[in-house]
């Protein structure tokens, strides 16, 4: 029992790694970026020349245009949520093909689901933004230590960790440097085969962190995904 306990606690720790969900959760991450800038983009532009042109009659349309918009732009959410994240997200839009224009109009200004949505998409520009610096740390960091024993020794490459004075990482003529002058602990710099292969077993335990904590993430954003778009489209 203890074996097969342990093998199992193995397959759940490493498996993280070979599995398609972790890659398929990864990609929905970094979608988040372009996403909430296009989003942002679109939505405040919108909002704000509607309300800027409301005294010439044209902002009215506009606003109620930014809320069709986003009518719309449930549906593509939920097919990203549901084909990335395997959950069961639905959006279903007003059809404007059914109603005249005066009556598309008046549904989409009086469901208020529309003004969720609205702040939904606005807000995934401060989701995307925060996931991809996350993300770009938390998986850049671990495999650059990763594969430290394999290019310490090349000339123009330096390890130094983070300490009081700051790091150093640099790459040929590329130098980055993130000193404060303040003092504290001297740099340490990984230039021997044991250095470089301790810091390549950090790397392996930080990415594997790194990718439990982005599948956790996914599962909490399907959830929220599923939940929002499934009630508001059964309303």
């Amino acid at each position: 029992m203890t074996a097969t306990s342990n093998r199992s606690l193995s397959r759940r720790i490493l498996g993280v790694v070979v599995a398609k969900r972790t890659y398929r959760n990864l990609a929905y991450m970094f979608l988040r970026f372009p996403l909430g800038i296009a989003y942002f983009t679109l939505f405040l532009t919108g909002i704000t020349l509607g309300i800027v042109l409301i005294p010439l009659v044209i902002g009215v349309p506009i606003l109620i245009g930014v809320l069709g918009a986003a009518d719309y732009a449930g549906v593509i959410e939920a097919r990203i949520a549901t084909g990335l994240l395997n959950v069961d997200a639905t959006w279903t839009p007003t059809d404007a093909d059914e109603l005249s224009v005066r009556n598309y109009a008046k549904t989409v200004v009086t469901d208020r689901h529309n003004y969720g949505m609205v702040v939904y998409f606005l807000a995934q520009f401060i989701v995307g933004t925060v996931a991809f610096v996350a993300l770009t740390l938390g998986l850049v960091i671990p495999l650059t230590l990763l594969v430290a024993p394999l290019v310490y020794w090349l000339p123009g490459v330096r390890y130094e960790l983070l300490t009081g004075e700051g790091s150093t990482v640099e790459l040929g003529a590329l130098s980055i440097d993130s000193s404060t002058g303040a003092g504290g602990f001297g740099p340490i710099v990984i230039d021997t085969l044991p250095e470089a292969l301790a810091a390549s077993v950090v790397g392996v335990i930080v990415l594997l962190v790194t990718l439990h904590l982005v599948n956790a993430v996914a599962r909490v954003m399907g959830w929220l995904t599923c939940t929002i778009f499934s009630s508001s489209s059964q309303n």
